[in-house]
């Protein structure tokens, strides 16, 4: 490409993010606002799981292979905290209620020991958390999506390039899209792969609100490189989609998220998380909640 040709295209980019501006100091704002808010809330998570399960060993000869998969559905009292050693980060913490509907604690139980955790200093009680609920038996309990949103606040955002790339709709909001891709910077998407964990790049889409850029919803993906027993058709392809809605509180809060993994175009695990009921609790040292427990079953 003529050098010429090349500063032309840089000059028109630039110039067509320039009216962009506001969306993105707004998303900025959006941010910060979470940040502050994202600690004192708690609120219910329900969570869908489909993932491949290994196909029986045994089968007859000539037999068609169907792919398995199981489903899982998770309910659990939901909030985010910030570890001792990890200050710079906040984290999703669950306490869960029930499991494929069968009842572990009470919500109430729930609320109150999740509340501790993200109030206390006790990072050994957070970590116990996350354990917790990796040991309900999930394919793959991808989490921290929630929070995406903190990773465009107004100096994060310095570190990422966008571009525009459509006008679309979400329900009946005006949206335009954008595209970001990390250019340097210490923020990455972390997968777990078995106990490897590998860190890529940050790329995805933002959707803003046409009149005034509030967030409506933040994708974020990674493909993993094929290494030298895959071939490209191989490649572990990982998506995350969350959307954002007000909330009374004054901020934007989680409504829903998406998240899976495939590989050769087969899926490999879907997750999908319903937030609602969202509360604010105070700094006093006495939490209440109003909850109403489901009654007891009858025998």
């Amino acid at each position: 490409m003529p050098i010429w040709l090349w500063l032309a295209l840089a000059t028109a980019q630039g110039a067509g993010m320039a009216q962009y501006e506001k969306h993105l100091l707004r998303l900025a704002e959006e941010a910060e606002a979470f940040g502050y808010l994202a600690p004192k809330v708690i609120g219910r998570e329900k969570l869908e799981q489909v993932a491949m399960e290994t196909p029986s060993r045994f089968r007859r000869r000539a037999e068609k292979v169907e792919t398995p998969y199981r489903r899982r559905e998770i309910v659990s009292e939901y909030g985010y905290a910030i570890f001792q050693d990890d200050p710079a980060n906040l984290h999703e913490l669950r306490q869960v209620v029930s499991v494929d509907g069968k009842q572990i604690k009470s919500r109430s139980q729930a609320r109150q020991t999740l509340t501790m955790g993200m109030r206390g200093d006790n990072d050994k009680l957070k970590k116990k958390m996350l354990k917790d609920f990796e040991s309900v038996g999930l394919r793959e309990s991808a989490t921290d999506f929630g929070q995406v949103i903190l990773l465009f606040g107004k100096r994060s955002q310095a570190a990422l390039n966008f571009q525009f790339l459509r006008n679309d709709f979400i329900g009946a909001e005006r949206a335009i899209v954008l595209n970001y891709e990390q250019k340097d910077g210490d923020q990455a998407m972390t997968v777990f792969e078995g106990r490897r964990a590998v860190r890529h790049k940050l790329k995805g889409e933002i959707w803003l609100k046409e009149t005034d850029g509030v967030p409506l919803r933040i994708t974020i993906g990674a493909d993993r490189e094929p290494d030298k027993n895959r071939t490209p058709q191989q490649i572990l392809k990982y998506a995350a989609s969350v959307d954002y809605e007000p909330s009374p509180h004054g901020t934007l809060l989680p409504a829903t998220i998406l998240y899976n993994e495939t590989e050769q175009g087969v899926l490999v695990v879907e997750n999908r998380y319903q937030y609602s009921e969202f509360k604010v609790f105070g700094a006093s040292s006495e939490i209440k909640f109003t909850v109403e427990e489901a009654p007891p079953a009858k025998p």
